[in-house]
């Protein structure tokens, strides 16, 4: 722990972090808030999948452009016009009712224009702290995003239940703005340059790295449905149970990045947290009904995934210039909404015509094929640099 207080000391990385870590929470509160509301103004869960489908395939589709938008228009004028254009159409969809198709492009359109504001952060931080310590940041920015995924969907079901849908959806809004606003009062962020990319788009997509970060992107992520709507399906008649079984996962997401982050990471580290993931998922299978059992096996799972995350999020930073890093992690954040997305609609598939147990194959699945990319890629994969080999080089020169 020692490492990230050292770490939270450096000037500016404190406020750079948890500001962007407000300005993201929404994510953690949307599908719910979304949900809660159509249903409770449209009286129709599809419609509301629906809408939660076409806000993430506009978050999906935007995020490479948004993130060379921010070399081409500069961080302040995107950040501010998506928030405020994003926050204007979800309480629109709050307190409107709108045709249906208008409803879903509105979505759509909130999606799109949802704040880059993880591209901007990650391109940020590496002038925050010497190279040594940029692996660490990432870690604990990845460990600290797993609180976005706890209490967001506790605060957004507690606002629509014991208040009012609506009040969910506001609530999204003005936190993102708040956020943002908050963000962009960071001097090191406005002060951050985000060079011009020199290719097309998608010309990042040649690197190998980012290639390879983009695969294990959307195959990581996509092990996440799997489980989610594996559990759900398990305890479809107890769904407290279902989120309280769903809630260790981020517990051991977030043991797993205080314990690993802090670390050197070295180019088998992909590898060996996809394996432990594999495991923990492979687990869930000797007793899928069994909800404590459940909760032992996603811990473990989760002990691998805030590493990971943290670790691809490092190596696209030490790997390209900063005039491609935002549109790579846009290019990213894209694959792992593909992922979970397809896997999610896999998993509905296997629940229907199988079983809800079945369904926590797709999370096995996709986690040994995340492992196998990782060893495939191995050769590929960065040495990042670390705080324990660059003191070794010092003194051994």
């Amino acid at each position: 722990m020692k490492n990230y207080w050292r770490l939270l000391n450096h000037a500016g990385v404190a406020r750079v972090l948890f500001s962007q870590l407000l300005a993201r929470f929404p994510y953690g509160m949307v599908s719910i808030a979304f949900v809660i509301q159509i249903q409770h103004s449209y009286h129709s869960y599809a419609l509301a999948g629906l809408v939660i489908g076409a806000e993430t395939v506009g978050v999906g589709i935007s995020g490479p452009v948004l993130g060379r938008w921010l070399s081409r228009f500069g961080v302040r004028r995107v950040l501010l016009v998506c928030a405020l254009t994003s926050a204007t159409a979800i309480i629109v969809i709050a307190f409107v009712h709108l045709p249906t198709f208008i409803l879903v492009v509105l979505a759509g359109f909130a999606g799109a224009l949802s704040p880059p504001v993880q591209a901007a952060a990650r391109t940020t931080y590496p002038n925050l702290i010497a190279e040594e310590h940029h692996a660490v940041l990432f870690g604990l920015d990845a460990t600290l995003q797993e609180v976005i995924w706890i209490i967001g969907p506790i605060v957004a079901t507690l606002l629509a239940s014991q208040l009012a849908p609506e009040l969910a959806m506001v609530t999204v809004a003005v936190v993102l703005v708040l956020g943002i606003f908050w963000f962009l009062s960071n001097p090191e962020v406005t002060r951050t340059r985000f060079d011009r990319p020199n290719g097309r788009l998608g010309g990042v997509l040649k690197n190998p790295v980012v290639l390879a970060s983009a695969v294990m992107g959307f195959l990581l992520v996509g092990s996440f449905a799997g489980v989610e709507v594996g559990v759900v399906g398990v305890f479809t008649h107890d769904r407290a149970m279902a989120g309280l079984v769903i809630s260790t996962f981020s517990v051991g997401s977030i043991i797993g990045g205080l314990m690993f982050s802090q670390i050197n990471q070295t180019k088998k580290s992909f590898a060996v947290y996809s394996a432990i993931l594999t495991v923990g998922f492979g687990l869930t299978m000797v007793a899928p009904t069994n909800p404590v059992w459940l909760s032992i096996c996603l811990i473990v799972a989760g002990l691998g995934v805030a590493p990971f995350l943290g670790m691809l999020a490092a190596v696209i930073s030490f790997s390209l210039s900063s005039s491609d890093t935002s549109e790579a992690f846009g290019w990213v954040n894209t694959g792992q909404m593909v992922g979970y997305s397809l896997a999610a609609a896999v998993t509905g598939v296997l629940i229907d015509a199988i079983s809800a147990p079945a369904a926590l194959l797709v999370s096995v699945a996709f986690a040994f094929a995340t492992f196998s990319v990782a060893v495939a890629t191995i050769s590929v994969t960065p040495q990042l640099p670390g705080q324990n080999r660059k003191r070794h080089a010092k003194q051994n020169p």
